[in-house]
């Protein structure tokens, strides 16, 4: 048998009583006042419901007809629960939240969910969502961000119309290779950004004046446009977008409303012109690069060429300055390693023109 101390109610008044609760080990229950022993009542175990255990909160036993049995013995009812009950989900809740060890393995648990969901599954979600997305939110992000751009950053290119035509009939392979991607390419006055190039959401690629007065090579241009397409290809800046927004776009995914959407590039500028893309983008866009340019015929050394130019201008006029500027290695960052990857193609066929 088991005796449990508490307080009965009996559902018709508020008044309290101090009463005992019996329960037999043939599981019937019988309740008596503390005072002189008379019964309140009795019936089979079944009959009766327990309150889930919260910390050491005090317990309710609950009776069929309304009537209640208040408890601070938790311990006790929760023997009684063990033997006349199934174990429930709270009581196993309860179990695990009441001992230390198993707190700690739930924090640990939870913080490898959230490294894992950073690390892993948000990217994982952004790229899913990025292709998933329609060409007309594309085109939206690319043309919201051109604007802004546009306004705060570029002035008009001052390329002389020679240039822009050699160059646009020397991107003209490049272009027909991609005829879903809808490639678009303009040129701006760079300022303050510098030598720079940047891929836009819908196919848009700009070139600055800066980096093509730079250039010794049109195929150098050419390398800089097959990266900048491997970032179109990948959608590399909507995923860097939906990442920052990650809740704004699964909604836009999953219910296709394009109302307000452009508040969701807001960032998008920013992103690409201040910000440098992940190392795992650049990887997948040098890739695509280097293949491209291979399946062209050209040198994927004039794109380490550039870089290294790029490199040798800025620090030079940093220098002499005093001013940190904007350039490409700023916004896509190089290494030795991806810049040798680049310079080691050379080697692997003579049919390259140098």
């Amino acid at each position: 048998m088991i005796s449990i101390t508490g307080k009965w109610y009996d559902s018709r008044t508020s008044a309290q009583v101090g009463a005992i609760c019996r329960i037999y080990d043939d599981g019937a229950v019988r309740v008596e006042r503390l005072e002189n022993g008379e019964s309140l009542v009795l019936l089979p175990l079944h009959d009766i419901k327990a309150s889930t255990r919260l910390a050491d909160t005090s317990r309710r036993l609950y009776f069929p007809s309304g009537e209640k049995f208040e408890t601070k013995d938790n311990d006790a009812v929760d023997r009684v629960m063990n033997r006349f009950k199934h174990r429930s989900l709270p009581a196993i809740v309860y179990r695990l939240e009441s001992r230390k060890r198993y707190i700690v393995l739930a924090l640990a648990s939870l913080l490898l969910f959230m490294w894992g969901s950073m690390k892993y599954g948000v990217p994982a979600a952004a790229r899913l969502i990025a292709f998933r997305l329609p060409p007309s939110i594309h085109d939206i992000a690319g043309r919201h961000t051109l604007d802004i751009l546009d306004r705060a950053v570029f002035r008009p290119s001052e390329l002389d119309k020679a240039t822009r035509t050699r160059l646009m009939e020397h991107f003209r392979p490049v272009m027909e290779d991609h005829p879903a991607n809808k490639l678009e390419i303009i040129f701006r006055k760079g300022g303050r950004i510098g030598p720079n190039a940047f891929a836009l959401p819908g196919g848009v690629i700009i070139f600055s004046d800066e980096i093509v007065r730079l250039a010794e090579h049109d195929d150098e241009l050419l390398a800089v446009l097959t990266h900048e397409v491997g970032h179109i290809v990948h959608r590399h800046a909507m995923r860097r977008a939906i990442q920052d927004s990650l809740l704004g776009f699964a909604l836009l995914a999953i219910t296709g409303d394009v109302s307000g959407s452009s508040e969701l590039f807001l960032g998008l500028p920013v992103l690409l012109t201040e910000l440098a893309y992940s190392r795992q983008f650049e990887r997948e866009a040098d890739r695509y690069a280097i293949d491209c340019l291979c399946s062209l015929g050209t040198s994927p050394i004039h794109f380490a060429r550039l870089m290294r130019r790029i490199d040798q201008k800025m620090v030079s006029k940093s220098k002499g300055s005093g001013k940190k500027w904007l350039n490409y290695l700023s916004t896509h960052p190089m290494t030795e390693e991806r810049l040798r990857n680049f310079e080691q193609k050379k080697r692997l066929s003579r049919r390259y023109t140098l």
